[in-house]
């Protein structure tokens, strides 16, 4: 038995809180390529040689001849932006829709999905306590970037 509840929450939290936190935020975070360039066309220059100097020289312009062009980040910044999209008819974790009332009959897994959505509600609630704690590190930095990615109806 206590292998298989650590299998189903494995396959649940796989499915639904880690894919949310993995996939939805990739463009918010990776999408302007300057903030998280994905590859390096060259190595950072060895101090004292001549493509150091040229690096100091005008350290934003060897910085965008080292990252992606243009062209190839404009292509990572349109498959970020489509993987980070939501299904238009989605169905929230610990959500039931209109569409699927009679779900089920049996009363005992009506009430531990209450239950369930309860603590999912209040969970949100905690995410959202802590991004306004202005003690917290997310809070820190000019961006201050509430993190909204583990948010159970988003």
């Amino acid at each position: 038995r206590e292998e298989a509840v650590e299998a189903v929450t494995t396959i649940i939290w796989i499915a639904s809180a880690h894919h949310a936190a993995v996939n939805f935020g990739q463009y918010s975070y990776g999408g302007y390529m300057p903030n998280l360039p994905t590859m390096s066309r060259r190595l950072i220059p060895e101090k004292g040689t001549e493509e150091y100097s040229e690096m100091l020289k005008d350290v934003n312009a060897y910085f965008l001849k080292t990252v992606s062009t243009p062209r190839q980040a404009t292509l990572i910044m349109a498959v970020l932006e489509i993987l980070s999209q939501h299904a238009k008819h989605e169905v929230y974790l610990g959500q039931i829709h209109g569409s699927t009332p009679d779900w089920v009959d049996d009363s005992g897994v009506v009430e531990a999905f209450n239950r369930f959505s309860s603590r999912l509600v209040q969970l949100e609630k905690n995410v959202i306590a802590k991004n306004n704690d202005p003690n917290l590190k997310n809070r820190h930095g000019p961006a201050q970037v509430p993190y909204t990615l583990l948010y159970p109806n988003t």
